[in-house]
Formats: C-alpha cells, sequence, structure tokens
C-alpha cells in the first residue's frame, strides 16, 4: 500500500439454566434507560459483560427460549401436550393442563425455590400448532392464536410465584394480547425481527412502535428482542450503531424496559469487543456520544492500531446514515456491497491492518491478528464477486488458521471456516477450465420469474463454480413454480452444454427433479443432475448439442416441489 493511502488510515437461540439471581445490576443503573440489557456477544459470556452491567441468559433466566420441556419429568403425563385434529402431539403444548402447570410449579420449587428473583420464559414451542382441546377452546384460543391458554398459564404461575417473573413472547401462536391487564411480574418478548434494521424512518417503525405501546397497557415488563449481526456472516464488517441508537431512542420512548440485543452468542464475531462495550453504554443512555467512545475505546484496546479501526467503522457508519435500505441479517457479502461496504475502501484498510500487525503486542497483537485473518473471508469473497480468485491460496491459508484459536464457524448455521476453504479451492481448480467456455460472459435471459432477490444471472456465465456450502457464493436460488426458464445464447459451434446446480438439506435446496434443453420448440433432452463425487453438494446436468440445434437454446428447470428451493451454478458451453 502507498504511503499516503496507509497514512489516511491513521486519521473505525438458547435455553440456559440460571445460576443466581436477576438482582446483579451496577450502582447506577436506576438511572439506566432499560431495566433490562443484554447484548449476545462473546464478551457478555466473561467477567467483562458484568463489569459493563449487563444481564446474561445465564445468570437472569430459569427458561429461556423455546425449552419448556426441560420441566417435564423423565416419565410424564401425556396430557400435557396439545390436541390436534382429536389427537395428542407431542410438538406443542397445551397451556390448560394442570398437569403442565404443576411440572413447571416443580422445576421452579427444586431448582430455584420462591424467595429469590428469577426471570421465566413459557412459550409454545417454535411451530404454529395450536391445542384444540375443549378446555383451550373455552378460554378463547383458535387453530391459529394460543395466547389465551398460554397468558392463563402465565397469570397463574404470577400468582404463585409473586417473587419470580414470567414472560412469553409475541411470536408465531402467540401475538394477540390479553383483554385485561397482566399482574406485576409478568412480562412479553417482543420480536424486532419485522422492524427491519434501518437508520431512516421507515412505514414498519411507527407500527412496531404502536405495538409496544399497546403491550406497556396491558403488562410492565415489555422487553424487545433485537438482533446485531448478519448471522449468516460473523466476519464481514456489520455498521448497527446509527441503525441502534435510533431504535433504542424509540423503545425507551415507547416504554420499554428491557432489550436483548442478539448476536453471536458465545462465537467469535468481527469487532464484538467494540460492539459491546459501545452498545452497552446505548443500552444505559440511548443519547450517548458513541463516536466519541468509539474513538476512545479502541484506542484503548488497540494503541497501535486504535485509530484505524475507529475510523474504518465510523466511515461504514457514514454510509448506513444514507442508504434506505435494510441491514441485511441472513445475507452475503454482495449485500453489504450494496448496502454500506466499500470494497476498495475494505481492502485498503485490511491491507493497512496486516502492514501494522508487525508494530502491535501483547493482548492487541492477539487480537488484531485474530480480526486480520478473519477478515480474509469478506476479502476473498470480493475477490471472488470481482472474478479474480489469483493469489488466493496465501490468503486461504490465513483463513484457515483461525481454527488455532478456536475459531472454527463463521455463521449461526454452523457453516465451517473448513468447508468454506475447501470450497474456494475447488473453484480455484476449476478455474482454468472456464477459459475454454464458450459462454464465458454471454448473457442468459430469464423466461420466467425470478425471485426479487435473486435476479443477477450474470453468476451463470462468470466462470466460477459456486460454493455449495454457502448458499450466498454464486448460486441462483429460485422458487419458481413449477418450472424455471432461462435462454442461453449459441454462439455457434457448441458441441455439448453442461449446467451445474447444489443442494442443501439445511436450507432445504434441493436437486430439480428433471431438466430440459431445447431449441426452436424441439426438445434436444431431458436428463436428472449427476452428483459430482469430487466436489461436495453440486451435481450437474450435461447435454450433447445436436447439428440441427442452431439460435438460442431453452433450458426448462423443473423443481422439487417437496423442498423450497433450488440452486443453479455455473452453465458452460464447450
Amino acid at each position: 500500500m502507498p504511503m499516503k493511502a496507509l497514512l489516511r488510515y491513521l486519521i473505525i437461540p438458547l435455553c440456559l439454566i440460571a445460576t443466581s439471581d436477576c438482582s446483579h445490576v451496577m450502582a447506577d443503573d436506576e438511572d439506566a434507560a432499560f431495566e433490562y440489557r443484554e447484548i449476545y456477544l462473546p464478551e457478555n459470556q466473561t467477567k467483562e459483560g458484568e463489569r459493563l452491567g449487563l444481564n446474561n441468559v445465564d445468570r437472569d433466566w430459569g427458561l429461556w427460549g423455546h425449552k419448556l420441556s426441560r420441566v417435564l419429568p423423565e416419565r410424564h403425563s401425556r396430557s400435557v401436550y396439545a390436541t390436534i385434529g382429536g389427537t395428542s402431539n407431542d410438538e406443542q403444548f397445551c397451556f390448560s393442563s394442570n398437569q403442565l402447570f404443576h411440572y413447571i410449579e416443580d422445576y421452579i420449587v427444586d431448582n430455584y425455590g420462591e424467595r429469590h428473583t428469577s426471570r421465566f420464559a413459557i412459550l409454545p414451542n417454535d411451530n404454529r400448532l395450536v391445542c384444540q382441546c375443549a378446555q383451550c377452546v373455552a378460554k378463547g384460543c383458535t387453530d391459529t392464536d394460543a395466547a389465551p391458554a398460554v397468558f392463563d398459564m402465565i397469570r397463574r404461575l404470577a400468582e404463585r410465584f409473586p417473587n419470580h417473573q414470567f414472560f412469553t413472547s409475541q411470536y408465531m401462536s402467540t401475538r394477540s394480547q390479553p383483554r385485561h391487564p397482566m399482574p406485576a411480574n409478568t412480562g412479553v418478548l417482543v420480536s424486532a425481527i419485522r422492524y427491519r434494521l434501518t437508520a431512516v424512518p421507515s412505514p414498519r417503525e411507527e407500527e412496531f412502535t404502536n405495538t409496544l405501546k399497546l403491550w406497556t397497557q396491558v403488562t410492565p415488563n415489555v422487553y424487545v428482542w433485537d438482533y446485531i449481526n448478519n448471522f449468516d456472516d460473523y466476519f464481514t464488517p456489520y455498521p448497527i450503531f446509527t441503525v441502534m441508537q435510533r431504535r433504542l431512542r424509540l423503545y425507551a420512548k415507547a416504554g420499554v424496559r428491557g432489550v436483548f440485543l442478539n448476536g453471536s452468542g458465545h462465537d467469535y464475531s468481527s469487532f464484538s469487543r467494540l460492539h459491546t462495550h459501545v452498545l452497552s453504554a446505548l443500552l444505559h443512555d440511548p443519547d450517548t456520544d458513541w463516536r466519541s467512545l468509539l474513538l476512545q475505546k479502541s484506542r484503548e484496546f488497540y494503541p497501535v492500531t486504535g485509530d484505524v479501526v475507529a475510523h474504518f467503522l465510523m466511515r461504514l457508519e457514514d454510509k448506513v446514515q444514507k442508504y434506505e435500505g435494510v441491514l441485511p441479517i441472513y445475507d452475503g457479502v454482495g449485500a453489504a456491497l450494496r448496502g454500506y461496504l466499500d470494497g476498495p475502501d475494505f481492502i485498503a484498510f485490511h491491507n493497512a491492518l496486516g502492514q501494522m500487525l508487525a508494530r502491535t503486542s501483547g493482548a492487541e497483537h492477539e487480537e488484531i491478528s485474530l480480526l486480520h485473518r478473519t477478515l480474509m473471508l469478506t476479502h476473498l469473497e470480493l475477490k471472488r464477486l470481482n472474478g479474480d480468485i489469483s493469489k488466493a491460496e496465501p490468503m486461504l491459508q490465513q483463513l484457515e488458521s483461525v481454527a488455532d484459536d478456536d475459531v472454527r464457524i463463521y455463521s449461526e448455521s454452523f457453516w465451517t471456516i473448513d468447508s468454506y476453504v475447501a470450497d474456494y479451492r475447488a473453484m480455484c481448480a476449476q478455474a482454468p477450465e472456464a477459459r475454454k467456455n464458450k459462454l464465458l460472459g454471454q448473457s442468459v435471459v430469464a423466461v420466467t420469474k425470478l425471485d426479487e432477490e435473486y435476479t443477477d444471472l450474470s453468476i451463470l456465465t462468470d466462470g466460477l463454480i459456486s460454493l455449495p456450502s454457502n448458499y450466498h457464493c454464486g448460486q441462483l436460488i429460485s422458487s419458481a413454480d413449477p418450472w424455471l426458464r432461462l435462454a442461453i445464447p449459441n454462439p455457434g459451434g457448441l458441441r455439448r452444454v453442461r449446467v451445474g446446480f447444489t443442494n442443501n438439506v439445511q436450507f432445504h435446496i434441493a436437486l430439480p427433479l428433471r431438466v430440459t434443453l431445447s431449441c426452436n420448440g424441439r426438445d434436444i433432452a431431458t436428463v436428472q443432475p449427476q452428483s459430482q463425487g469430487s466436489i461436495a453438494q453440486r451435481a450437474t446436468a450435461e447435454f450433447a448439442i445436436p447439428s440441427w440445434a442452431q439460435g438460442s437454446l431453452l433450458l426448462t428447470i423443473v423443481r422439487n416441489k417437496e423442498e423450497r428451493t433450488m440452486a443453479i451454478d455455473e452453465i458452460e458451453g464447450y
């Protein structure tokens, strides 16, 4: 990097058992905007979180998440389960069940007693099933609304244990509010998933804050569950301060008493230490000057690289302030580029960190070294998206080395660094063959409708196969019904066409049932994609092109309707 450029940078679901009561507070907590403040990042799993006065599900909840089954003894009555279609169904609970109430009662008495205070999340299982027994229906439950029975159960528990707090959630089958105010020791967890992360006003903003205000009229403890990570990519920088400051101000004004900021949990996330410190200050006072605090903490933690880091993060935040879209919480580096990440600026920052690393020592060296290596994933993705994967191997080796620091996954879905690196190497190995591809750079045209978020057809002829372990990397995702049709140019002299596909069972991405290639209304062949054993999760459909097939080709890809989507990879012609 030129010295002039370098100088510019020197001027950026779980359920856990509580082990103590929820009275963990700091001396000045009475002045905090929110009574309950949790940041689900690695630093809050250590003493650092305690020093910041943050709550933690380990310490502060007796039940957390969709884990009500923990209260059941090994041999339990089937009366605790929902009645669906006249049959007992153990995928959901009956919240009118007296036996379920007593199991919860015994669990609390045996594990927490009655004197100290803890919180308990009494949530239905994570599905839309609702008990239809006579008691639940009599309370007002419908086949989509379990709230009346759930609130009745919470009311009973609140009266039985006046020192404990009992929460349900506004989620799936419990979106409706109780008709009458709830006891003072009850509450609700309201998910902000529909209130997308954006720095500018949106129609969802008023809708969400109105919802919060309505909940405050029926229960005194309204907590918001919000999001501070891209859960498909923990490594790529993610600007959250501007967006979260706006939201926290709105929450405080609406009467919210607690905020749970859902992040990477125990798993490594880039800049998480700075995120934890700055967000904890905003949770205490949403009007905090976070820019000054960010610069202060960056210099404190990283004496050599602090200014570089702080000012890079501030530039991300500057872009977010002008971005009218939403921050992705499940997406890849391409979405970051569209929203807030400037590719050349990131590369310059990443290179600057690498050059300064030799001057660091101690804790700063350890943290910045790990940050520099994990950011290789972002850098590698920028190379792939730019179609230039030269000199990738040394970067892949550095990314692999994060396993030495016990960092092995980079997403909520447990996508591994090993899989990413193996897929990337397979892509690099196959790249030389792409030079012979006569369709390289040719324009493929969609004849049928594409999915809204997947419209870039250029990835199908960019000369790079996809990374099947990560569906954001080089694949065209389609939920077309019953088929997707693509027009393929025929530059002349094609003897065969090969179409690649990927499948991913975890995300219900399946291989198509069949693929037909035709020309001028006449079918050339119909085949089923054949798996390539050398490259995991990839499959191909290959066609011999007869001499009569002149002009544009039509590819018809029939989706397996038993799965949500299919993924089309590279289209090659030889």
